[in-house]
């Protein structure tokens, strides 16, 4: 879910690929390094791939399964699957010896460090024709693009199951155990738009508790709130 929030924001910045909106990617692509250089989201997205295509074959003779709808999802799953597979080593290994983008990750932890004045290769970049730094981010980010068109059709197949209900947190806290025979992802919970307070969730295999904590006073930190809240429960699982 990290991954396809940077790519969401990189994407997003590309939509107008103005220099202020080359040089936020560019940043943007730097974490997606540093989120692969800490991670193996590649097997972690092929191990959630793998499990979601065991259980589609599970579900596809099921009387109240869409056996079409499985078939083409199975498709998809492992079109994608294949597409991670044929990616050779891990995710980012393409820009560890790239010397544009290692002079960058080298500054990046400097305050304002990454700029025109002090890079002047960076500063040759952002002058190039936009077309052309549009090509290169978006080939610098393909691989990252492989694994995220993965998560989304991941991401679809999980909220296309899911168990709501309204529910009331007794003095801001809420308790549940979960079912032994459905295998759960998500857990998202739904408040109005004037609450002045947000969730804070503890998870485990069997149960999971949510506390709502007092968000009014931003620079304090906050405590938990003591009045009945009444939510959205949502459980999603394939």
């Amino acid at each position: 879910m990290r991954l396809t929030y940077l790519m969401e924001r990189f994407n997003y910045h590309l939509e107008k690929p103005t220099p202020e909106n080359c040089q936020a990617a560019i940043m943007v692509l730097l974490e997606l390094y540093n989120l692969s250089s800490r991670l193996d989201v590649k097997n972690a997205a092929l191990h959630v791939l793998d499990f979601q295509t065991q259980a589609v074959r599970n579900a596809e003779g099921m009387e109240n399964v869409d056996s079409a709808r499985a078939t083409r999802m199975l498709e998809k799953l492992e079109e994608k699957s294949k597409r991670l597979y044929s990616f050779r080593g891990q995710l980012g290994q393409h820009l560890k010896v790239h010397n544009f983008l290692n002079i960058l990750k080298q500054r990046a932890s400097i305050a304002g460090g990454i700029n025109r004045m002090d890079i002047p290769l960076f500063n040759y970049w952002l002058s190039l024709p936009e077309k052309k730094k549009v090509a290169d981010l978006r080939d610098w980010v393909r691989p990252y693009g492989i694994a995220f068109e993965a998560i989304q059709l991941l991401m679809e197949l999980i909220y296309s199951g899911s168990d709501s209900e309204n529910v009331v947190a007794t003095g801001g806290f809420y308790q549940a155990t979960l079912s032994p025979t459905r295998d759960y992802q998500l857990l998202q919970i739904g408040l109005t738009d004037k609450s002045t307070y947000y969730p804070e969730i503890s998870a485990g295999k069997q149960r999971f508790s949510i506390r709502f904590v007092d968000s009014s006073v931003l620079e304090e930190k906050g405590k938990q709130i003591v009045k009945d809240v009444s939510f959205k429960l949502t459980l999603f699982s394939f």
